[in-house]
């Protein structure tokens, strides 16, 4: 029984470790502008983060998406979308 709880923490730690190294190697690359009807190949996101506004404000912010396509390669896109206030009754 020890055996099977230490091999699924070492399992769930190195998939942690794995996450960690993509998101740190999206946010050192650049992010590629987004533009209408482009395709995507996102196989899995992690990353989704927008330009901090005042709490109060609903508005168009610029945000970035970062994700893995479907060969594991890690991308990042740069579009702009509404602030997260404006779908929380900002």
């Amino acid at each position: 029984m020890k055996t099977i709880q230490f091999a699924s923490a070492c399992l769930f730690a190195s998939l942690a470790a794995f996450a960690s190294f993509g998101a740190q190697a999206a946010d050192t690359q650049p992010a590629e502008p987004y533009h209408y009807g482009q395709k995507l190949d996102v196989k899995q996101v992690i990353a989704i983060q927008e330009e901090a506004a005042s709490p109060f404000d609903c508005g168009i912010v610029n945000a970035r998406m970062d994700y893995l396509d479907s060969h594991g390669q890690p991308h990042s896109v740069a579009y702009r979308k509404f602030a997260t206030n404006c779908n929380e009754g900002g």
